[in-house]
Formats: C-alpha cells, sequence, structure tokens
C-alpha cells in the first residue's frame, strides 16, 4: 500500500499514511485509478491502515504494543 501510494500519487511519508486510511475508510479516490489499482486499494487498505497504526505505536511508543489480530481480522 505504501509502494502503491508513492508510485502512483508520489506521497511523502507524512502523506502515506492518511491516503491508506482515506482509502480504508472511504474507498480508493475515483481520479483515473485503473480498476485494478482501485481494487487493490480497496480490498487492502483497510488491513494496511491497521497495520500502519501498530507500526508506528510498535516504534514510537513500545516496543511491547500489542499485535492487532483482532482488528486485523475486522479489517480483513
Amino acid at each position: 500500500m505504501n509502494w502503491l501510494s508513492v508510485a502512483l500519487d508520489g506521497h511523502d511519508a507524512g502523506e502515506r499514511a492518511a491516503f491508506v486510511r482515506a482509502c480504508a475508510e472511504a474507498g480508493p479516490p475515483d481520479d483515473g485509478f485503473p480498476a485494478v489499482i482501485a481494487d487493490l486499494l480497496a480490498r487492502h487498505a483497510p488491513v494496511a491502515a491497521v497495520m500502519e497504526d501498530f507500526y508506528d505505536r510498535f516504534r514510537n511508543a513500545s516496543r511491547t504494543a500489542s499485535y492487532p489480530l483482532e482488528a486485523i481480522r475486522r479489517a480483513a
């Protein structure tokens, strides 16, 4: 998801998380992405957003951050 965010729209590190979260919440933007890319964004953005939150907590708050298994199941 992060790679697609950069490759398709040139998002920087701060914008990537916001783009993925927006795709997770509202679906991919309707601005000319090929259907296969829009499908990938719609399918994988919810789990990617959960994992981004986990990675952020793990890196910046605590190395003992709980793995978000239930949140991943809900998102999937």
